[in-house]
Protein backbone atom coordinates (compact mmCIF):
# COMPACT_ATOMS: atom_id res chain seq x y z
CA UNK A 1 0.00 0.00 0.00
CA UNK A 2 1.35 3.41 -1.14
CA UNK A 3 2.05 5.63 1.86
CA UNK A 4 0.01 8.96 2.11
CA UNK A 5 1.45 12.09 1.30
CA UNK A 6 0.30 15.32 2.30
CA UNK A 7 -2.90 16.22 4.64
CA UNK A 8 -4.37 19.43 2.90
CA UNK A 9 -4.80 21.04 6.43
CA UNK A 10 -0.89 20.03 6.71
CA UNK A 11 -0.86 18.08 10.35
CA UNK A 12 1.75 16.39 8.91
CA UNK A 13 4.24 19.15 10.10
CA UNK A 14 3.46 18.85 13.94
CA UNK A 15 3.46 14.48 14.13
CA UNK A 16 6.74 14.80 11.75
CA UNK A 17 8.26 16.81 14.62
CA UNK A 18 7.21 14.77 17.41
CA UNK A 19 7.69 11.04 16.14
CA UNK A 20 11.52 12.86 15.28
CA UNK A 21 12.01 14.05 19.06
CA UNK A 22 11.19 10.82 19.85
CA UNK A 23 13.56 8.70 17.64
CA UNK A 24 16.17 11.49 18.33
CA UNK A 25 16.60 11.40 21.83
CA UNK A 26 16.65 7.43 21.41
CA UNK A 27 19.04 6.93 18.93
CA UNK A 28 20.88 10.12 18.70
CA UNK A 29 21.17 12.65 15.70
CA UNK A 30 23.50 11.30 13.60
CA UNK A 31 21.94 7.63 14.01
CA UNK A 32 18.65 8.55 12.59
CA UNK A 33 17.71 8.72 9.37
CA UNK A 34 15.09 10.22 7.50
CA UNK A 35 14.02 6.82 6.17
CA UNK A 36 13.65 5.99 10.22
CA UNK A 37 11.81 9.02 10.40
CA UNK A 38 9.22 8.14 7.47
CA UNK A 39 8.93 4.41 9.02
CA UNK A 40 8.11 6.16 12.35
CA UNK A 41 5.28 8.73 11.25
CA UNK A 42 4.43 6.27 8.08
CA UNK A 43 4.44 8.79 5.61
CA UNK A 44 6.57 8.74 2.54
CA UNK A 45 10.19 10.42 1.90
CA UNK A 46 8.40 12.85 -0.28
CA UNK A 47 6.06 14.19 2.29
CA UNK A 48 9.01 15.02 4.97
CA UNK A 49 10.72 16.86 2.14
CA UNK A 50 7.72 19.23 1.41
CA UNK A 51 8.00 19.95 4.76
CA UNK A 52 11.35 20.12 5.76
CA UNK A 53 14.60 20.55 3.18
CA UNK A 54 16.64 18.21 5.88
CA UNK A 55 17.03 16.15 8.96
CA UNK A 56 18.97 18.90 10.33
CA UNK A 57 16.45 21.58 9.62
CA UNK A 58 14.05 18.85 11.56
CA UNK A 59 16.28 18.66 14.63
CA UNK A 60 17.03 22.40 14.62
CA UNK A 61 13.26 23.68 14.58
CA UNK A 62 12.84 21.04 17.82
CA UNK A 63 15.70 22.34 19.42
CA UNK A 64 14.77 25.61 19.18
CA UNK A 65 11.14 25.57 19.67
CA UNK A 66 12.03 23.50 22.97
CA UNK A 67 14.43 26.13 24.40
CA UNK A 68 12.17 29.21 23.42
CA UNK A 69 9.42 27.66 25.18
CA UNK A 70 11.27 26.31 28.15
CA UNK A 71 12.66 30.36 28.84
CA UNK A 72 8.98 31.23 28.41
CA UNK A 73 7.48 28.53 31.03
CA UNK A 74 10.02 29.53 33.42
CA UNK A 75 9.56 33.33 33.50
CA UNK A 76 6.02 32.18 33.68
CA UNK A 77 6.70 30.21 36.63
CA UNK A 78 8.42 32.93 38.73
CA UNK A 79 6.97 35.18 41.13
CA UNK A 80 9.15 38.72 40.96
CA UNK A 81 7.94 39.41 44.54
CA UNK A 82 9.09 35.91 45.62
CA UNK A 83 12.38 35.50 48.07
CA UNK A 84 15.22 34.14 46.33
CA UNK A 85 14.85 30.77 47.97
CA UNK A 86 10.93 30.39 46.97
CA UNK A 87 12.60 31.34 43.63
CA UNK A 88 15.08 28.63 43.17
CA UNK A 89 12.45 26.08 43.89
CA UNK A 90 9.70 27.29 41.61
CA UNK A 91 12.85 27.22 38.38
CA UNK A 92 13.59 24.04 39.36
CA UNK A 93 9.91 22.70 40.00
CA UNK A 94 8.80 24.83 36.66
CA UNK A 95 12.24 22.82 34.28
CA UNK A 96 10.93 19.36 35.42
CA UNK A 97 6.76 20.03 34.87
CA UNK A 98 8.45 21.47 31.50
CA UNK A 99 10.79 18.50 31.03
CA UNK A 100 7.93 15.56 31.84
CA UNK A 101 5.59 17.49 29.60
CA UNK A 102 7.99 17.67 26.65
CA UNK A 103 10.28 14.49 27.75
CA UNK A 104 11.33 13.43 24.19
CA UNK A 105 12.03 16.87 22.52
CA UNK A 106 14.07 18.24 25.70
CA UNK A 107 16.00 14.84 26.02
CA UNK A 108 16.68 15.62 21.98
CA UNK A 109 18.09 19.37 23.12
CA UNK A 110 20.11 17.52 25.62
CA UNK A 111 21.84 14.94 23.43
CA UNK A 112 23.80 18.59 22.24
CA UNK A 113 23.52 20.90 19.21
CA UNK A 114 25.53 18.61 16.67
CA UNK A 115 22.24 18.98 14.38
CA UNK A 116 22.23 22.54 14.25
CA UNK A 117 24.61 23.22 11.04
CA UNK A 118 23.92 26.69 10.65
CA UNK A 119 25.91 29.29 12.50
CA UNK A 120 23.37 31.69 13.16
CA UNK A 121 20.62 29.33 14.36
CA UNK A 122 23.28 27.44 16.56
CA UNK A 123 23.93 31.19 17.54
CA UNK A 124 20.34 31.43 18.24
CA UNK A 125 20.28 27.96 20.46
CA UNK A 126 23.15 29.42 22.62
CA UNK A 127 21.93 32.50 23.72
CA UNK A 128 18.59 31.03 24.33
CA UNK A 129 20.72 28.42 26.47
CA UNK A 130 22.65 31.09 28.13
CA UNK A 131 19.64 32.93 28.61
CA UNK A 132 17.87 30.28 30.58
CA UNK A 133 20.84 29.71 33.04
CA UNK A 134 21.23 33.04 33.72
CA UNK A 135 17.72 33.34 35.04
CA UNK A 136 18.77 30.97 37.58
CA UNK A 137 22.51 32.84 38.05
CA UNK A 138 20.31 35.99 38.72
CA UNK A 139 18.54 34.25 41.61
CA UNK A 140 21.55 32.95 43.07
CA UNK A 141 23.19 36.62 43.00
CA UNK A 142 19.92 37.86 44.32
CA UNK A 143 20.14 36.00 47.22
CA UNK A 144 23.60 36.34 47.53
CA UNK A 145 23.21 39.98 47.91
CA UNK A 146 20.25 39.42 50.34
CA UNK A 147 22.41 37.24 52.69
CA UNK A 148 19.86 34.18 52.35
CA UNK A 149 22.72 32.68 50.64
CA UNK A 150 26.10 31.70 50.79
CA UNK A 151 28.46 33.62 49.14
CA UNK A 152 29.09 31.18 46.74
CA UNK A 153 30.38 31.51 43.01
CA UNK A 154 26.74 31.60 40.99
CA UNK A 155 27.98 30.13 37.84
CA UNK A 156 28.85 27.25 39.44
CA UNK A 157 25.59 26.97 41.47
CA UNK A 158 23.42 27.10 38.30
CA UNK A 159 25.61 24.88 37.04
CA UNK A 160 24.72 22.37 39.66
CA UNK A 161 21.70 22.53 39.93
CA UNK A 162 20.78 22.20 36.36
CA UNK A 163 23.09 19.25 35.82
CA UNK A 164 21.10 17.83 38.81
CA UNK A 165 17.72 18.48 36.69
CA UNK A 166 19.35 17.50 33.48
CA UNK A 167 20.55 14.08 34.99
CA UNK A 168 16.91 12.72 35.19
CA UNK A 169 16.67 12.53 31.28
CA UNK A 170 18.68 9.54 32.13
CA UNK A 171 16.40 7.79 34.17
CA UNK A 172 13.11 8.72 34.69
CA UNK A 173 10.46 7.82 32.84
CA UNK A 174 6.98 9.81 32.62
CA UNK A 175 3.77 7.83 33.84
CA UNK A 176 5.95 6.52 36.79
CA UNK A 177 5.16 6.37 40.53
CA UNK A 178 6.55 10.11 41.38
CA UNK A 179 6.34 12.88 38.80
CA UNK A 180 8.81 14.92 37.99
CA UNK A 181 8.29 17.79 40.00
CA UNK A 182 8.51 15.72 43.24
CA UNK A 183 11.73 14.52 42.61
CA UNK A 184 12.73 18.42 41.54
CA UNK A 185 11.41 19.40 44.80
CA UNK A 186 13.56 17.04 46.33
CA UNK A 187 16.43 18.84 44.79
CA UNK A 188 15.37 22.22 45.39
CA UNK A 189 15.80 21.09 49.05
CA UNK A 190 19.34 20.15 48.74
CA UNK A 191 20.11 23.28 46.57
CA UNK A 192 18.35 25.52 48.89
CA UNK A 193 20.18 24.10 52.00
CA UNK A 194 23.77 24.11 50.70
CA UNK A 195 23.20 27.82 49.42
CA UNK A 196 22.37 28.64 52.77
CA UNK A 197 23.98 31.81 54.67
CA UNK A 198 24.39 29.79 57.89
CA UNK A 199 25.73 27.19 56.03
CA UNK A 200 26.22 23.32 57.15
CA UNK A 201 24.32 23.87 60.01
CA UNK A 202 20.81 24.28 57.96
CA UNK A 203 20.74 21.01 57.49
CA UNK A 204 20.90 19.72 61.06
CA UNK A 205 18.16 22.59 61.81
CA UNK A 206 15.67 21.35 59.18
CA UNK A 207 16.02 17.67 60.83
CA UNK A 208 15.37 18.78 64.41
CA UNK A 209 12.37 20.98 62.93
CA UNK A 210 10.93 17.78 61.43
CA UNK A 211 11.31 15.27 64.54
Amino acid sequence: MRRPTLRADGAQRPRILEKSARLFAQKGFEDTSINDIADEVDISKATIYHYFKSKDEIYTEIILDTLERLVEFSKGAINPADPPNRKVDSFMRAHARFFEENFWAFTAMLIGFGGIRQASQRTRAIELRDQYEGTLRGIVREGIKAGEFRNVDPALAARAILSMLNWMARWYKPGGSKPAQEFAREYADLAIFGLHSSGLDAPARSRSRSR
